[in-house]
């Protein structure tokens, strides 16, 4: 049998000793990955509830009554009995404005519509009301419809309207020549007709 040295073996033992150290002092820095410390990795992995991005309120299939309300009164006064009128009566609002009755109109279809067409014309309604050059140059703007027809390919699902406009004015405004515009539009069917809910304009 065979022994170190005595030299040797301290040598050893302080090894170990440091190693153990080292190890114990690693360990504290080592976590479960799905403890619960970290749940946080996990759930990112989770796909969202299908009514994530809706309202709290209305999650689940639930709309609160004021808004069914709200909704109910807004389609009373505003539905066409066709998909073709809802938009026809929306597009004749939309291109035919003046400096003086923009605010006015933009609440008009605002008031005539729902969603994301509705929310566009409030927004527009506030952006006229502090806009104090179509004032100044008296801008306004007329149009036609030119046609009214059911989107196929990108647009599948939508309608698709063509106007024919000019806008006239002052200063920049002056001369300027009638242009065709494209717009989608996607419209809503309620209990009592047609609504136009989303407004798009492509050109």
């Amino acid at each position: 049998m065979h022994t170190r040295p005595p030299t040797t073996q301290l040598a050893l033992l302080a090894a170990a000793a440091v190693t153990v150290a080292l190890l114990a002092a690693g360990c504290t820095g080592i976590s479960d990955p799905y403890a619960s410390g970290t749940t946080r990795s996990r759930s990112a992995t989770t796909p969202p509830a299908p009514d994530a991005g809706d309202p709290a309120a209305e999650r689940g299939g639930t709309i609160p009554a004021a808004t069914r309300a709200a909704q109910g009164k807004l389609v009373q006064r505003s539905v066409q009995p066709t998909p073709q009128a809802a938009v026809a009566r929306y597009a004749q609002l939309y291109a035919n404005w003046s400096a003086a009755n923009v605010v006015a109109r933009q609440r008009q279809l605002a008031a005539i519509s729902l969603g994301q067409a509705r929310t566009q014309a409030l927004q527009a309604a506030a952006s006229a009301k502090a806009d104090t050059v179509l004032a100044r140059s008296h801008v306004a703007n007329t149009g036609e419809i030119v046609a009214i027809v059911a989107g196929e390919g990108p647009a599948a699902g939508e309608w698709v309207i063509v106007t024919r406009e000019q806008t006239s004015g002052r200063g920049d405004y002056a001369g300027l020549p009638p242009t065709l515009h494209v717009t989608y539009s996607q419209v809503t069917r309620t209990p009592h007709g047609w609504v136009v809910s989303s407004w798009a304009p492509q050109s």
